[in-house]
């Protein structure tokens, strides 16, 4: 396996027409009872990933020391799996592809994957990341920003320390993705609002491995 240390950061862009099959599979995201639950609907699951071919990995419940996350750290959270018809999709599959391709993991190595819609109403706004800027407690993480609608807000934001200024801000959208090195630096993204009226919504796609 690559040495973690020499993996860094990367930016990059899913193909145009697999941004358009994954956007439609945002819309059956359920609400969850956490405190997040009503404004960031989520899909949960992780895969092994093989000869391009993925292999989804019995359910489980996810949970972060409250050492990296202090809004609901130590907390088991159990979410509905994301859906097989997702899964068979060349769409998520090129997600996976490129993830590993940039940070050579083991095929034998566990990918989990957050499936997530944060939703704005009118002039209220919607935190992006509740906690902040952190890292996730892992090595390698992905993040891909399949769309943004009516929003105005969401940067995204990449630092070297925890309270330095982000060296990276950009309003990732419409399948443009970064993947970094959790150990070697931190991210955090603004609060999102409606651009006009109704609500407003960021959909993304966290692989965390």
């Amino acid at each position: 396996m690559q040495n973690t240390k020499d993996f860094l950061l990367e930016l990059g862009q899913l193909n145009e027409s697999h941004v358009t099959q994954l956007s439609a599979s945002f819309n059956n995201l359920p609400k969850s009872n956490y405190l997040d639950g009503d404004y960031r609907l989520r899909r949960y699951s992780h895969f092994n990933f093989s000869a391009n071919a993925l292999k989804k990995m019995p359910a489980k419940a996810f949970e972060q020391s409250a050492e990296f996350n202090d809004f609901q750290g130590n907390v088991a959270r159990q979410y509905e799996d994301i859906e097989q018809g997702l899964i068979d999709s060349e769409a998520f599959v090129e997600i996976f592809s490129r993830f590993k391709d940039i940070t050579n993991l083991d095929d034998e190595a566990s990918i989990e994957v957050h499936q997530i819609r944060i939703i704005a109403v009118g002039e209220q706004g919607s935190q992006v990341t509740p906690e902040g800027v952190h890292q996730d407690g892992y090595q390698r993480i992905g993040i891909f920003v399949i769309n943004g609608n009516n929003v105005i807000g969401g940067e995204l934001n990449i630092h070297t320390q925890k309270h330095a200024a982000p060296f990276i801000k950009h309003k990732f959208d419409q399948g443009e993705f970064v993947v970094l090195n959790d150990k070697h630096f931190w991210h955090s993204a603004e609060d999102i609002r409606s651009a006009g009226p109704g609500s407003a919504n960021m959909d993304v796609f966290v692989l965390t491995a």
